[in-house]
């Protein structure tokens, strides 16, 4: 095991210098892209700054294929920060199943690790993570269950605990599936004491409801509303976003969308995807 874990860490650390050194590049790639440089190895880039920023953060992904199995990280470029490359999570999958299951490892950006194991067991998915940071411990269970013609349910049970304080949460969501068209429902709460990955509290019940038509065969439209309820607040939260989807030649893709919610706050987003493959 300490030599699996030396030669991760090495593995890890190589990727984040390529990563890094593939930055200036990235320069004139659009919003969004991915690449495969050599079999086994790919590359993803997003920029995540504002359209007319010349040097905007970005986001790179990285993944590596080995006997030994599967190793993927993150590295995030903030040019007008202190620290200009910060490494994310890094995650490391076992290739043989582990009883009927696949193992994941991480290791997390803010610190500490986690281990999941996820199956398919007929029709149902199960996952089960297991996560121990500086802030909490922490203990999950995803269900998806498929129900046929289209319709699929999924059930989420997270407990978290801190030194001072301990709670749960749930989310329950449900889908309709058909050609052209694609609903959604879901209801979600957590307990006053449930504390979340980035260590506050997350007192709160709210329902989200969502639809996607096919209106063109490369073009979609979809919609969004979301309700919340924090216990700690009198007032609800809500909002609502309106977007479209277009697939456009060579599996590239063009996505928009405007959101508003009820604090009044506006935002408009415009994403283009274009996958690069080496020759």
């Amino acid at each position: 095991m300490p030599r699996l874990l030396l030669h991760t860490c090495c593995m890890s650390a190589a990727m984040s210098l390529v990563l890094v050194a593939t930055h200036a590049r990235a320069q004139t790639v659009p919003s969004r892209a991915e690449m495969a440089p050599v079999p086994g190895v790919r590359i993803g880039y997003e920029r995540l700054g504002a359209a007319d920023d010349p040097t905007p953060p970005s986001r790179f992904d990285g993944s590596v294929a080995t006997p030994a199995g599967t190793l993927r990280t993150t590295v995030r470029a903030e040019p007008h920060d202190e620290r200009r490359f910060q490494r994310g999570d890094t995650t490391f999958e076992l290739p043989s199943k582990v009883f009927g299951g696949q193992v994941q490892l991480r290791e997390l950006e803010a610190g500490g690790t986690a281990a999941a194991w996820s199956a398919q067991l007929g029709a149902l998915t199960a996952r089960t993570e297991d996560e121990r940071t500086p802030v909490r411990k922490s203990q999950q269970l995803e269900l998806r269950q498929a129900l046929g013609d289209g319709s699929s349910a999924q059930a989420l049970v997270s407990n978290a605990r801190t030194d001072l304080t301990q709670g749960s949460r749930w989310d329950l969501e449900l889908t309709r599936s058909t050609s052209i068209t694609r609903w959604t429902a879901a209801v979600d709460a957590a307990e006053r004491g449930y504390v979340s990955s980035s260590g506050g509290l997350e007192p709160r019940a709210g329902m989200r409801l969502g639809t996607e038509w096919r209106v063109l065969p490369r073009a979609r439209l979809e919609a969004r509303y979301t309700h919340q309820l924090r216990w700690d607040v009198e007032q609800p939260w809500s909002s609502v976003m309106v977007g479209t989807r277009f697939d456009l030649a060579r599996r590239a893709s063009l996505a928009t969308g405007v959101e508003t919610d009820s604090d009044a706050n506006h935002k408009a987003s415009v994403t283009l995807t274009v996958p690069l493959e080496a020759r």
